[in-house]
């Protein structure tokens, strides 16, 4: 069972994560086959050890009745019959969202996080462990495509991030680089117990759509659709990477500094290849505290303030703040 673990787990990939799995491991267990599975497999690497370093988290999201709190059962079960410590919570995201008239996904995403990095700080864990697959990094790069993205978005899913601004948490999927498949094949093989969610088969979800009508079409094109995305995702991030780097140089050199205001130099910013000065752009407007500064915001900036005529013209960011065209800069503050 060990190496079939390995295996699926890519354990030579998760060996070389520094502090891992021995700093502590909060595993996001929902209930159903990917989570399951992970859990399972994690268990079976590690064998009898795996109580000291392993810890169940599920959040009963509050959204499904009975059958969610039939998940929280089976979660429950299957850490105690493993021998390992468990946390269980429930909210009620539908409440949140309709109190704060907020997207019910994303409502649901956030409290999700928030609950793991609350469990994580309170074992003094390392690492937060979810079952995103290749399949879902695949989902993700299609339907970000099909919205509208820049080459940032395709780097979609993280295998290794901070799990939080500020936590000294990481997290982590080591089943990142497997595809669904493989995952259904294990939890046949080994009988891993898990519940099926009766909204995965609601068509009128996008990401449902795209797992079970478009990707099956695409595979037809290139059965190695997933390997495909994959590799792109990976190209994607280390174009990112790269291209923030020279934009962070070209800040350090070239940026102003008085107070809580900074002001950029509008002639040599306006030479800078678009792909940079988007970046720059970026760096310079966004602020930690703040929230998200868009591509439209970006996009606007290169459109009004950067021509002969924008003296004096401005535009509004995220938070309050302003980004104003004075003489011969741009000034963010």
């Amino acid at each position: 069972m060990k190496p079939d673990a390995e295996s699926i787990l890519n354990a030579r990939w998760l060996r070389q994560a520094e502090g891992f799995p021995a700093g502590g491991v909060v595993v996001a267990v929902s209930g159903g086959m990917d989570s399951m599975t992970l859990l399972h497999a994690l268990h079976a690497w590690r064998g009898p050890d795996g109580a000291g370093w392993l810890h169940v988290a599920h959040l009963d999201h509050g959204l499904r009745g009975a059958a969610s709190e039939a998940d929280a059962q089976l979660v429950a079960e299957t850490a105690a019959r493993m021998g390992l410590s468990w946390t269980l919570e429930k909210a009620d995201i539908g409440q949140l969202a309709a109190a704060e008239r907020g997207n019910l996904e994303a409502v649901a995403r956030r409290v999700r996080y928030a609950f793991l990095q609350r469990v994580a700080e309170q074992l003094g864990a390392a690492f937060v462990a979810t079952a995103h697959t290749q399949s879902d990094q695949a989902e993700t790069i299609l339907l970000r495509l099909t919205r509208g993205t820049s080459s940032d978005g395709l780097t979609a899913i993280a295998r290794l991030r901070p799990l939080a601004e500020g936590s000294t948490a990481q997290l982590i999927r080591p089943f990142l680089a497997t595809p669904r498949a493989r995952i259904a094949d294990y939890a046949r093989r080994h009988k891993v117990p898990f519940r099926e969610d009766e909204t995965n088969r609601d068509l009128t979800r996008a990401r449902n759509r795209l797992r079970q009508v478009v990707i099956p079409e695409l595979e037809r094109l290139n059965p190695r659709l997933g390997d495909a995305l994959a590799r792109l995702a990976r190209l994607a991030s280390e174009d990112r990477d790269y291209l923030a780097t020279v934009a962070a140089d070209w800040l350090r050199a070239h940026a102003r500094r008085a107070g809580e205001r900074r002001a950029l130099p509008v002639a040599e910013l306006a030479a800078l290849p678009p792909a940079i000065r988007r970046r720059v752009l970026h760096q310079a407007a966004q602020q930690k505290e703040y929230p998200a500064v868009a591509f439209r915001h970006i996009e606007a900036i290169e459109q009004t303030l950067l021509a002969d005529d924008a003296v004096g013209k401005y535009l509004d960011l995220t938070g309050g703040r302003q980004v104003r065209r004075v003489a011969d800069a741009l000034v963010f503050a």
